[in-house]
């Protein structure tokens, strides 16, 4: 009988769906490096989120590990390369928590666009400041969309509901999907001084490493916003925080920081900066379809060797 671990918080459901399937599994969060390395030895599959980072040393120190799982998208707390070198699968949930991320992604521009946070907090401080909160609509607004997976594609979609004028910038955008949208292709370079809106929905690679910069940032409208619900490492944040205090561009939204968990963010205290920590799938609906879906794909691999959604180096 196929073993699995489950290392980190996920929904009870996987259970479930092991019990189902005649999958042996443990629960143990919180384990160290060290702990995890030994604790491996005699599973046949992981399951953790973003809590835990399964080392070169967790899977060397495995001796039966044949699947990795990560409900959710990001899996670069997975070392792929060492992975792959001892043959182990590691598999996602890309669809999970489309939905989620970008319904987030829409309600920090909200609160940007229309000061929805410093109106809620100057009214819990009981102030009526109602002539200093005027806003901007998202009718008319050219919002560009970096990365045109599934997250992107979905933000898109409220986009066009809006009116919005949409900007894609990606290299493997469909006509058929641009088209539909009546979106405008554009080179990253080239769309900086366009958009009113700039939301970023792509990996982390070499290529996208402080792609928003202070060269960047001098490149955009006064009154643009950036919007961050991707990967922390794609926006220097010390270049954002001094274009914002020197008003270059509008505000900054993040979801996502260099160092996580982040508790003591340089943009605390700035008005023109939204923070959450990273919820971008934190919603019961995307938990719950992340975790169904990872412990199908799991125990379809160890009962019956097929693969679904791999990720590689």
């Amino acid at each position: 009988m196929p073993k699995v671990l489950i290392a980190d918080n996920i929904s009870d459901v996987v259970c479930e769906i092991f019990d189902t399937n005649n999958i042996e599994y443990e629960k143990k969060v919180g384990l160290s490096e060290d702990e995890l390395s030994a604790e491996i030895k005699g599973y046949d599959g992981l399951l953790i989120r973003s809590a835990v980072t399964v080392t070169k040393k967790i899977i060397e120190s495995s001796d039966n590990l044949k699947v990795i799982g990560r409900p959710g998208v990001g899996v670069d707390n997975v070392d792929l390369q060492a992975s792959s070198e001892k043959n182990i699968v590691v598999m996602n949930t890309p669809l999970g928590n489309v939905q989620a991320t970008a319904e987030l992604t829409f309600g920090i521009i909200h609160s940007l666009m229309r000061k929805i946070h410093i109106a809620n907090s100057s009214m819990h401080n009981k102030k009526w400041e109602k002539k200093k909160l005027i806003g901007n609509e998202l009718l008319g607004k050219n919002i560009a969309i970096i990365g045109f997976g599934n997250i992107g594609k979905k933000v898109a979609d409220f986009a066009k509901a809006y009116g919005m004028n949409i900007i894609v910038v990606s290299e493997t955008a469909s006509s058929g999907d641009v088209d539909y949208l009546n979106a405008k292709v554009m080179k990253f370079d080239d769309m900086l001084s366009e958009a009113d809106i700039i939301t970023f929905h792509n990996k982390l690679s070499e290529k996208s490493k402080y792609i928003i910069n202070s060269e960047s940032l001098k490149q955009m409208k006064k009154n643009s916003i950036v919007i961050n619900c991707a990967r922390g490492g794609i926006v220097n944040e010390a270049d954002m925080k001094e274009a914002l205090e020197k008003e270059i561009i509008s505000g900054y939204g993040c979801d996502v920081y260099e160092v996580e968990p982040q508790t003591d963010p340089i943009f605390c205290g700035m008005n023109n900066v939204v923070m959450t920590p990273h919820i971008g799938a934190g919603t019961s609906e995307a938990q719950e379809k992340v975790a169904v879906q990872i412990a199908e794909q799991v125990s379809d691999y160890l009962i019956n060797n097929n693969i679904v959604n791999q990720v590689k180096p």
